[in-house]
């Protein structure tokens, strides 16, 4: 039987992060698969980015005491699109669920389960 299953694997630069205290803490992280731009304002500097949420307060303390906007990680999770996350004035239906992530030096190959993925978004895993 097919197994079933709904994880990620992410490798590229943090962009920003945002601890919010409610409804319950969580941390906010966006990552870009493509280096930084020479631009000053975060909008741009990094214009391409998808947020990530931690709510594990371990990993977030751990998160916080040991990269930084500029870091270069590789990170997995889980994702779904069940009920809704408030946010400002809307809700967010598809949250991302970062559960784990390593620091890495370099964006470079991607490598899961024995397939490496290039950051080309125009080419084919080999």
């Amino acid at each position: 039987m097919q197994p079933y299953f709904l994880n990620f694997h992410v490798k590229g630069e943090i962009a920003h992060t945002l601890l919010l205290s409610e409804p319950e803490p969580r941390l906010l992280v966006d990552i870009s698969a493509t280096a930084a731009t020479g631009a000053e304002a975060p909008g741009f500097r990094y214009p391409k980015r998808v947020c990530f949420t931690v709510t594990d307060q371990a990993l977030i303390d751990r998160f916080r005491d040991t990269v930084a906007p500029g870091d270069v990680i590789e990170a997995t999770g889980t994702f779904d699109q069940s009920g809704y996350v408030p946010h400002k004035r809307g809700h967010i239906d598809t949250t991302f669920e970062l559960l784990d992530f390593v620091r890495t030096e370099t964006v470079g190959k991607l490598e899961h389960d024995g397939r490496v993925f290039q950051t080309d978004t125009n080419a084919r895993p080999s």
